[in-house]
């Protein structure tokens, strides 16, 4: 049987950007980049919403030197002030194993953005933001309705406006770009040749494991650097492979003790050591690796967007969902007369019945991430937020620090940077390189990863392998092939619920790309694992296992919201968080 796209969901994640206002459709917009998207001359007054000066006082950054690249991990380096703040934190080279195979990590720089809860942020927890793909930006998630500032042009217009629905009044907010995506790059000693850079997209740097990995060595190390929060809750919130990316993240830090000792598919000993470091630091009576319990009081609270948790699993039985009389297949037939055929009709070939629905959408000219849009609707309305970023000026307004005193953005200090295996004239070739199924063909536009705006009239001319900023990298993207479609995915998924991790889990009306409603009947499947049933409600699940106990899911409902659910319901979102938090 053909495997559903992998890539599919990937792409999702990160350019999931959505639909209409809360109060009605978002205005209609220009995807070309023009300068009608930028301020003219970047007049700091234009910044802000509806042609408003500039505020003489806005959020207050802290320390000036906070956004200087974070120490890695220098335990002894000073406490930096609760600002807010960006750049980069260093991943070192890591040996490890992968299913008994022996494998190494290149070095990496991490791209975040911090901003601190806007009263009491000692005491509040801390959200950490990311996007999917993979290897898919955090940009969706950070310029959409989410952060203190948005680029939402259904707020802000050409420009940059507060945002009213901000997550910063409920925590600290953290947004992490994954390695060689986003902001964040590599850099490697012989960047000239072509097969050395071909060489680090392979497995050892992309898997669903080496991925999570590089995440909880970039959170730890930005607690250990800010121990006001050090000890706060952290609540992981991803959107589509997001989801893959939590399941992964959670399942290492609560089960350390036993994938220590070599009980697991996945060995990182320097990774295991650093986990227990963190928890000796913030509990004195921690010796050896933590137990789940005391993991869990800090890492024990995940928000999943239009998550991907079950692998192949949540394909097929989304697949199985839309060839059911009702579906929105059949309200697209209606709508645009052009004919639905499920697989059990179809008496000629192989047929997925997934991949079916994404094929019927792609010829009935619908977005798979908002059916009811036209086709390509969401990434188009999005690049307009991501493009924002690469004018100085505007991204500063959305950072809230200054990106100027970043060191690692400068063409100087990046001379062995790259982004790609191939030269940048070469990437579109990679799109030859898709597999069948990939979500990107069912795109009439390549996604803009070559924008670079005014950065380099800042930063210095980069390299001809190098580049500010890269919304989906095609080869980090290839490079993961099938490994989340994996059904350990799902096994890690149904373990963390199993061990009490509280989970809230997005059910948005318009996103085909990962049909929500799958999600609580994929895991009935998993009766090896525990599941004797799954109890479904209006706005949450229970799952039941055979010795008893269950675990209950938030799942509330978003109408008409596509697969990024703060870019159409943001004050929605946020009130269901809060509650959810409450509870």
């Amino acid at each position: 049987m053909k495997k559903p796209s992998l890539f599919l969901m990937l792409f999702a994640a990160l350019f999931l950007i959505s639909c209409g206002n809360v109060k009605g459709d978002k205005p209609d917009i220009d995807p070309s980049g023009t300068d009608s998207d930028t301020p003219e001359e970047n007049d700091p007054d234009e910044i802000f919403n509806d042609g408003e000066p500039a505020p003489d006082e806005g959020p207050q950054t802290g320390d000036e030197d906070q956004d200087l690249p974070l120490p890695d991990g220098d335990n002894d380096s000073p406490a930096r002030a609760l600002g807010f703040e960006s750049g980069f934190i260093a991943l070192e080279e890591i040996s490890y194993k992968l299913e008994n195979i022996d494998r190494r990590t290149g070095t990496a720089n991490m791209w975040y953005n911090f901003q601190p809860a806007d009263e009491n942020p000692e005491t509040k927890p801390l959200f950490v933001f990311y996007n999917g793909g993979p290897g898919g930006a955090t940009s969706i998630l950070f310029t959409y309705n989410t952060a203190k500032m948005t680029a939402d042009q259904a707020y802000a217009g050409t420009g940059v406006a507060e945002n009213e629905s901000n997550w910063n009044q409920i925590g600290n907010l953290l947004y992490i770009d994954a390695r060689q995506t986003g902001f964040s790059f590599s850099e490697i000693e012989n960047v000239e040749s072509t097969s050395a850079r071909e060489a680090y997209f392979s497995k050892d740097n992309f898997n669903v494991f080496a991925d999570a990995a590089d995440f909880i060595r970039v959170i730890l190390r930005f607690l250990d650097s800010h121990p006001q929060i050090m000890a706060n809750p952290v609540i992981m919130t991803g959107e589509s492979y997001g989801g893959t990316r939590t399941t992964a993240i959670i399942n290492l830090l609560l089960n350390v003790a036993d994938y220590a000792g070599g009980n697991r598919i996945f060995y990182d000993g320097p990774l295991f050591e650093e986990i227990a470091a963190h928890f000796r630091k913030i509990d004195s009576s921690v010796s050896g690796m933590p137990e789940l319990e005391v993991v869990k009081q800090q890492f024990g609270h995940q928000i999943m967007i239009e998550p991907l948790v079950a692998g192949e699993t949540q394909f097929e039985t989304a697949g199985d969902l839309l060839e059911e009389t009702g579906s929105p297949m059949y309200e697209v037939e209606s709508e645009t007369g052009i004919d639905f055929t499920p697989c059990r009709e179809q008496h000629y070939g192989s047929c997925d019945p997934f991949n079916n629905a994404l094929y019927y959408l792609a010829r009935a000219n619908r977005d798979v991430y908002a059916y009811r849009r036209e086709g390509d609707w969401l990434t188009e309305y999005t690049n307009v937020g991501a493009r924002k970023m690469l004018d100085i000026d505007l991204w500063e307004a959305l950072l809230l620090n200054d990106p100027r005193k970043i060191g690692k953005l400068y063409a100087s200090e990046r001379t062995n940077a790259f982004r790609y295996g191939t030269s940048e004239s070469d990437l579109e070739t990679l799109t030859e390189q898709l597999p069948k199924y990939s979500v990107l063909r069912f795109t009439k536009h390549v996604p803009f990863a070559l924008v670079r705006g005014n950065l380099e009239e800042t930063f210095g001319e980069l390299n001809r392998y190098d580049i500010h900023f890269v919304s989906l990298n095609y080869a980090a993207h290839l490079a993961f092939r099938n490994h989340h479609y994996e059904s350990f995915n799902g096994e890690m998924f149904v373990e963390n619920l199993r061990s009490g991790v509280r989970t809230f889990i997005t059910n948005a009306e318009e996103d085909i790309i990962i049909y929500a409603k799958a999600i609580p009947l994929c895991l009935k499947k998993f009766t090896g694992y525990g599941i004797s049933d799954v109890d479904i409600e209006d706005e949450s699940f229970t799952v039941r296992f055979t010795d008893g106990s269950n675990a209950s899911v938030t799942f509330p409902f978003y109408p008409e919201a596509p697969h990024s659910v703060p870019v159409i319901l943001p004050e929605k979102f946020l009130s269901d968080v809060k509650n959810w938090l409450g509870n």
